[in-house]
């Protein structure tokens, strides 16, 4: 690679640069009602990132999702006006106000991942195991779950700052938010307990550059170049 080469994509990438961020939510340990999995419903931080497509939850845990797996990993959004306030996409006794999209996953049986959507009623909008616009997909290794899929599907927009929550909960249908992040303390009592989320949590991903900005940037590669080549 010439140096002219090396300086235009270096000038790419901090074009791109503008439109990535990471955030870090501390969640308490040890404060769940029951110590089942060895600690993979136990949350101890959450790791949000974003590409130019793409939102990435990376959902620490203390203990291994890869040793036992039949934990259920699940992110509640507002990213707008309505919503539901009392259910989810699961059905779970788990709320959040205002609540219009529910992201499921689960680590067992090859791992998987839902987007639900709600429009008065719920419905499924993405699977990783059919029709997937949302190109949602999960992973995991010995001490995290990570989520990851497009966000335009959720209807975020760069620039809008949205609200979420982050769960954790087995594998029956009626199990509760064991953990939750927005949760400083104990988040329910007893596998069934609702749980309802009264301090959601927030994050934006930054408004695209304009093109007076990205024209700026190659401004600035040519004139540096320009230099280089007078030398």
């Amino acid at each position: 690679m010439t140096i002219y080469s090396k300086i235009i994509a270096a000038s790419v990438l901090a074009a791109l640069s503008l439109n990535a961020q990471a955030a870090t939510y501390l969640d308490s340990t040890g404060e769940n009602f029951t110590a089942a999995g060895g600690g993979i419903l136990d949350i101890s931080s959450v790791e949000v990132n974003n590409t130019a497509t793409d939102l990435i939850f990376k959902i620490n845990v203390t203990g291994n999702p890869t040793a036992t797996d039949w934990g259920k990993y699940m992110i509640s959004f507002n990213t707008g006006a309505g919503g539901d306030s009392v259910g989810n996409g699961w059905n779970r006794p788990i709320s959040l106000s205002g609540m219009d999209y529910w992201v499921g996953s689960w680590v067992d049986s090859g791992n998987g991942a839902e987007v639900h959507k709600f429009t008065g009623a719920w419905g499924l909008q993405s699977a990783t195991y059919a029709a997937n616009p949302d190109l949602i997909g999960v992973t995991k290794d010995a001490s995290s779950v990570t989520v990851q899929f497009n966000y335009a599907g959720l209807g975020i927009t760069p620039g809008n700052a949205f609200l979420f929550d982050v769960y954790t909960s087995g594998g029956g249908g009626t199990d509760g938010a064991v953990d939750a992040l927005s949760a400083s303390g104990t988040s329910i009592g007893d596998w069934s307990n609702s749980f309802t989320t009264d301090g959601a949590l927030s994050y934006t991903i930054p408004a695209v550059p304009e093109p007076t900005s990205l024209a700026l940037i190659g401004i600035g590669a040519s004139l540096i170049i320009g230099r280089i080549r007078r030398r």
